[in-house]
C-alpha cells in the first residue's frame, strides 16, 4: 500500500461505498469520549516522558498521533457535510498565530514573555468583539481542570500586580493555610481550608515554574511502581494479613531507594 496522508485515509474510512462500518456510524458526539481519553493518554505520556529516551519518545509520538487522529476524524465529519475540512482547521490556526504574534510577523515591539501574553489577550478580546476592559477573571474556559483553572486565575491576577513579590511569600501563605486547616474541626470549614491550601500550593507551583498536573501524574507513577514492590513483597511473605505496617513501610522504603 502506498503511503497516504491522514486526511486521505480518513476519507477512505468514511466513504459510504467502501468505508469502515464503525467509522461510518460515528458523529461528533460519539467521538467526544475518545477525544477525552486520547487527550488524557497524551498527558500521561508527557508525565512519563524523558527527553532523549527512545521508549518514552516513541510513546509520546504515538499518543500524539492518536490525538491527531481525533482532530482529523472531526474534520472529516465536517468535510462529509460540506462545512469545512482539515485544511481549514490548519489555515485557521495559522492565521490566528500570525495575527496574535505581531511582534514576530508585524511591527509590534515587546519586552519579555509577559508582554507577549498581554498583547495576546488584547488581540483575542478585539477578535471576539469584547469590551476593552472585561472582568479580569471572566472568560476562563469552563472545560479547564480545577488545577488549570487555579493556575489561570493566578496568572491573570499577577498581570495586574495582585501577586506575592517572591516565592518565600507564597510558601509562607501555604504554611499559614496548613495551620488554619489543622486548627479546624467543622466539616464545612475543613473543606474550605483544604481548598485554600490547594489553591496556595498551585500559586507556589506557578511562580516556581512547576506544572502541577505533570508533577502529580509523575508522583502517581512513582507511587504505583513502589506500591507494586510492596505488593510483591507481601505476596512472597504470606499476604496482607501476615504483614505489619512497619514491614510494608520497610518494603516501600527499599523500593524508594532502588528507584532513586
Amino acid at each position: 500500500m502506498e503511503p497516504a496522508t491522514l486526511r486521505a485515509v480518513m476519507a477512505v474510512l468514511r466513504n459510504p461505498e467502501t468505508g469502515c462500518p464503525w467509522d461510518l456510524k460515528q458523529d461528533h458526539q460519539s467521538l467526544s469520549r475518545h477525544l477525552r481519553e486520547e487527550a488524557a493518554e497524551v498527558l500521561e505520556a508527557l508525565a512519563a516522558h524523558r527527553p532523549g529516551d527512545p521508549a518514552t519518545e516513541a510513546h509520546l509520538c504515538e499518543e500524539l498521533g492518536d490525538l491527531w487522529l481525533q482532530v482529523a476524524f472531526h474534520a472529516q465529519l465536517a468535510a462529509d457535510r460540506g462545512a469545512w475540512d482539515l485544511h481549514d482547521v490548519e489555515r485557521g490556526i495559522v492565521d490566528k498565530l500570525v495575527r496574535r504574534h505581531p511582534h514576530i510577523f508585524g511591527e509590534t515591539a515587546v519586552v519579555g514573555a509577559e508582554e507577549v501574553l498581554v498583547n495576546w489577550a488584547a488581540i483575542k478580546r478585539e477578535e471576539k468583539g469584547e469590551a476593552p476592559e472585561p472582568r479580569l477573571l471572566a472568560g476562563i474556559p469552563a472545560t479547564l481542570s480545577p488545577l488549570d483553572e487555579a493556575l489561570e486565575i493566578g496568572r491573570r491576577c499577577a498581570k495586574v500586580g495582585f501577586e506575592w513579590p517572591d516565592l518565600e511569600g507564597v510558601l509562607d501563605k501555604v504554611k499559614e493555610e496548613v495551620a488554619e486547616l489543622q486548627a479546624e474541626s467543622d466539616p464545612v470549614r475543613v473543606e474550605e481550608e483544604f481548598g485554600d491550601v490547594l489553591f496556595s500550593l498551585m500559586q507556589w507551583a506557578r511562580k516556581k515554574g512547576v506544572d502541577p498536573d505533570v508533577a502529580l501524574r509523575r508522583q502517581m507513577l512513582r507511587f504505583r511502581t513502589r506500591f507494586a514492590a510492596v505488593e510483591d513483597d507481601t505476596r512472597a511473605n504470606g499476604g496482607w494479613e501476615a504483614r505489619t505496617l512497619d514491614q510494608m513501610e520497610a518494603a516501600w522504603q527499599a523500593a524508594k531507594r532502588r528507584s532513586g
